[in-house]
Order: structure tokens, then C-alpha cells, then sequence
């Protein structure tokens, strides 16, 4: 894994789904990412799916956080840039890998933001950073935004 990945965070926001949790979990750890937050789990996310991310990202030496919400994320970790994934039917603009992969090379601290709510992000959490999509007919979710996103970056030259 490149040295300037260490200060990127894969945050999955609002998520109630425990195999939306786990298998975004997968993805982080699986693609070698070592730092993966949950932030505002509820019903079975936070009954069984922090749990079992947890105990994937023990046995994996990777590191895992749950957090109360999306401000909480931004201000514990000091990130200096947060990047938030949404549908493509909400934003037009897209997510640019490249320029994506030069900011991680700055050493400065990134957010990549997932939401594992059907409705996306509220406006006020739009706000507290940049909103992007992927290029795709429809939202994949959070787990194939993640690999996509993920291995782009880890791939890149540093």
C-alpha cells in the first residue's frame, strides 16, 4: 500500500443495514485500506455489523471506528478534506480519481464519505464537504463505491 494512504478514511454515514456494514468492511480491508469509520449506525448495522467489522478489522491489524456522526468524524480525526460520495441522480459532477490521488499524495488528511442510507446524505451533511458521484447509470451502493474508489487509489503510483 502507498505511504500516503495511511491518512485516508473510509467513512460509511447513517447505515442501518449490517451487511451493508460488513461488506463495505470487506472492501476497505480486503483492498489493503487501513482505516475505516462507521458513523451514525443504527438498528442491525449497530446490533451485529459493528460488531462483525470489528472482529474482521482485529484480525486483519486494521483499524475500525464508530462514531456518533458525520461532524464527529471531521473533528476527532482532523480531516482536511472530506469527500462525499452520492447518487448520480443528485449530483452531476463527478469523482475525479486522479486529482482524488494527488490530494492523498499531500499527506493531507481525507474523509471518503459513503452513504449507506437509501435516501443519501440530509443537505446539512452535503455541506460539510464536496459532493461527487460516480460515473454509473445508478447508485452501486456503498460497498461497490468503495472498491472502485479504493482500488483506483491504491493502484496509483506515489
Amino acid at each position: 500500500m502507498n505511504e500516503s494512504l495511511k491518512n485516508v478514511y473510509v467513512v460509511l454515514h447513517n447505515v442501518h443495514s449490517a451487511s451493508k456494514t460488513i461488506e463495505t468492511a470487506q472492501v476497505v480491508y480486503g483492498l489493503g485500506f487501513p482505516n475505516f469509520v462507521v458513523s451514525k449506525a443504527e438498528g442491525s448495522s449497530a446490533q451485529s455489523g459493528v460488531p462483525d467489522a470489528n472482529r474482521l478489522a482485529i484480525r486483519m491489524k486494521h483499524n475500525f471506528m464508530v462514531l456518533p456522526d458525520l461532524k464527529d468524524v471531521l473533528e476527532v480525526l482532523k480531516i482536511d478534506y472530506s469527500l462525499l460520495v452520492t447518487s448520480p441522480k443528485l449530483v452531476k459532477e463527478h469523482v475525479d480519481l486522479n486529482q482524488l490521488s494527488e490530494r492523498c499524495q499531500t499527506g493531507d488528511r481525507i474523509a471518503i464519505i459513503l452513504s449507506g442510507s437509501n435516501s443519501s446524505f440530509s443537505r446539512k451533511e452535503m455541506d460539510l464537504g464536496e459532493c461527487r458521484s460516480l460515473e454509473a447509470l445508478v447508485d452501486i451502493g456503498p460497498a461497490g463505491s468503495a472498491a472502485i474508489i479504493i482500488y483506483s487509489l491504491s493502484t496509483k503510483k506515489e
